[in-house]
Order: structure tokens, then sequence, then C-alpha cells
């Protein structure tokens, strides 16, 4: 078994004795320094050995170096050690101030043997209670790394699967953003509008046990790039439907991948939907995605969804968060993407240009919030289209759902 190795530093020859004869005599490896200079050469020779120095045990008044100066110097040149004082003074300042630049403890003169054995007993169970805890921290880190991973492949392997499979890219693009909205468990109604060919938003429903997830999302681009990050979100989010997970987990892991297949290429934004029907709750996440708006049956009102999130495919280790909203039977939820919100009137006479905004939609939906819901999602998406001749210059999409 490896024995402690510890330094005594002190400048009365009689007390290095003594002192070595006790922790011999305890099992312990000694070596001696008289002055902090001494001490400072012996660390350093010992110091990434296998004899490394495991505890400073020293005294305060020495001539060339005091036993302060000594940890002063261990601090400046990043030395650690750790360190048991010697104190003969009962200066309780100075004790204090040698806590605070990292003495594990100290003992004052005269002490018996059994009280500097003790003392020191006591530091090293510390350091090994504090290796045991970072040990077993290091090893929750490593299985949670290795779950994290395994799930990452399970995704991994559904969207490569999904990626084969396609025919043809822009085929396959229209696959992805169109479903039958009479299998939902819920009645939703959409609307969606390609800049090109080719886009980068997508709609997902999937019904579950107790009610159903929606993903709605927005990559940047209109190109192949952009279809094939779609075809990935889809392939995550056919994944996750499987696994279960919730909107949190799911963001993490798609960014991990999105940054896999390299930091900063596409900037993705999203917003994960879990209707929960037996608690009559509707749970969002964000990703820098523009707020839901949710219409309540009880008093009509319209309220923007405050959920908010980092995007994602840009950021090592973003966080985000769940916003639970109670719901009843007929409140309304609409998603969309920035391609409603940011699409601009022109003014031909003055050409000026105006956006939508946020609000300029709320109004829309304020018009129309009376009317049954598909047609409500079609004349909202109608009066959107008239506000921008038609000429919209981004993706676009709406979903209208309402509580059964």
């Amino acid at each position: 078994m490896h024995k402690k190795h510890i330094l005594i530093v002190d400048d009365e020859k009689n007390i290095l004795i003594g002192l070595s004869i006790i922790l011999k005599k305890a099992g312990y490896k000694i070596s001696t320094a008289n002055n902090g200079v001494q001490a400072l050469n012996i660390l350093n020779e010992f110091n990434n050995t296998s004899e490394s120095i495991d505890l400073l045990l020293t005294d305060i008044e020495m001539p060339d170096m005091t036993g302060m100066e000594l940890i002063d110097v261990l601090s400046k040149n990043n030395i650690s050690v750790p360190k048991l004082v010697i104190s003969g003074y009962g200066d309780k300042e100075m004790l204090v101030e040698l806590m605070k630049k990292g003495c594990d403890d100290y003992i004052d003169k005269p002490f018996e043997s059994h009280e500097l054995l003790g003392a020191i007993t006591r530091i090293f169970q510390k350091i090994e209670k504090k290796q045991e805890i970072a040990q077993k921290h290091e090893q929750k880190k490593n299985i949670e790394k290795m779950e994290f991973d395994r799930m990452l492949e399970s995704y991994k392997h559904n969207y490569e699967k999904l990626k084969s499979e396609m025919d043809s890219a822009v085929g396959a693009y229209q696959d992805l953003i169109n479903f039958d909205m009479n299998t939902c468990n819920i009645p939703v109604a959409y609307h969606s509008q390609t800049y090109s060919n080719l886009g980068g938003d997508l709609l997902d429903i999937r019904n579950t046990s107790s009610g159903i997830d929606i993903l709605i999302a927005d990559v940047a681009g209109h190109d192949m790039g952009a279809s094939f990050h779609t075809v990935l979100i889809k392939a995550f989010f056919d994944e996750n439907c499987r696994t279960g997970n919730d909107g949190q987990s799911f963001f993490q892991i798609l960014n991990k991948q999105l940054l896999d297949n390299g930091k900063n290429e596409r900037m993705v934004t999203g917003i994960f939907l879990r209707l929960d029907l037996n608690k009559m709750e509707a749970n969002f996440v964000s990703a820098g995605h523009p707020p839901p708006i949710y219409i309540s049956k009880h008093n009509q009102e319209l309220v923007n969804i405050d959920v908010k999130g980092p995007v994602l495919g840009m950021f090592d280790e973003p966080s985000y968060i769940t916003r639970t909203l109670p719901v009843i039977k007929g409140d309304r939820i609409l998603l969309y993407t920035d391609g409603l919100n940011e699409c601009v009137f022109l003014d031909e006479k003055t050409g000026k240009r105006k956006k939508l905004t946020i609000n300029g939609l709320n109004n829309i939906v304020l018009k129309h919030k009376n009317h049954f819901l598909r047609q409500m999602v079609k004349n909202i998406w109608t009066d959107v289209l008239d506000y921008c001749s038609y000429k919209h210059s981004d993706d676009m999409m709406l979903m209208g759902m309402e509580i059964p």
C-alpha cells in the first residue's frame, strides 16, 4: 500500500527529529526541511512523481522564508498540496488569514502526539472523501454520456434510414410537409407554402397515448441543404415519438446532431408542443421560434405564449425550459413560422416596405377567431398572403388546433 508522504518544515532541529519519529512510527514516509526555501526545493523535486508530497506540515516562524511566505509562493506557482500549520503564538488573525490562503488545518504548540496524528488523519479523510465524491461524479457523467450517445445513435440510425429512402429531394420534402389531418387525435388545420421547390419549414404531428406531440421547425435557407436538415429533424422527431422523451431532451439531442454536422452551418428554430388530454395541459418548449398564439374559449382573449430558448445548431450546451399551460375544451392554439409575421407589404406609390409583425398577425387572428377552426385558419392564411400580395420572401407555414 502507498505510504503517505509528509514534508515537515521547522527551523528547530529537535522538533524536526521528534516529529519525524512520531510520524514514521505512524506509518508515514517523511521528508524534512529547516526553512521555507528548502521546503520549496523538495516540493519541486518530488512534484508529479510517484513520491510526491501528500501533506505539508510547516511551522510559521522560520528564517529565510516563513511558513506564510512559503504558502504564498506555493499558491503563486500553482503547487497544490494539503497544508497543516504549526502555530505557537496564538495569533487568531494570522490563523484566519492562513485558512483564507488554503490551509487545511492548524495545531497549536505545545501538542500531544495523538493530537497531531488526529489532525493529519482528518485531513487525509477529508481529501479521500472529496476524491470519492469527484470519482462518483465523474462516473455519473460517464454513464450519462454513454446513455446520451446511445440515444443519439438510435436517432442517427433512424435518420440514415429515412435519408436512404429519399427518391428525390423535392418529392421527399413535399412528403415531409404533408399529412392527413383526419388521422389526428385532435382537430387540426394547416396551410404551407415554400419559397421555392425546396424549403426548410417542417410540421409534424404524432398521436400519443395521452394526446398528441407536435413539432414545427424552420431551417434557414430554401435549398437542398435546408431540405436535408428538414429530413434529419423529421427523422429525429419520429424516433422521439418512439422513445417518448420530452421537448427539452429532444431539442438537446437534436442540437448535438446539428453541431456534429457542422457548427453554425444551419440555424434552426422550432416549437415542440406536447398536449396531454388526461391532464388537460399543453407543454411548450421553444428553440428561438416565434411565440405560439393561444385563444381562450372561456373569454375569447388572445395571448402570445411567452416561451423562449436558444436556437438549434449554434451553441454547445443550450438550456431549454418547458412552459405548461392549462387548457379546456374549445381552446385553440396556433403555431407558425416567421415567414408569416415577417412577410412584407410594399406600398407601390411610396416604395416603403412594412413587415406584418407578430402584432399584425395577432390582429388578423382576432378578426377570424370566431369561425370554425378550418375556416379560421384558411382566412388567416388568405389575409397574410393578401398583405404581401402573394409575393412572400420566405417559406410560410401555419397550423391551428382545437382542444377536444
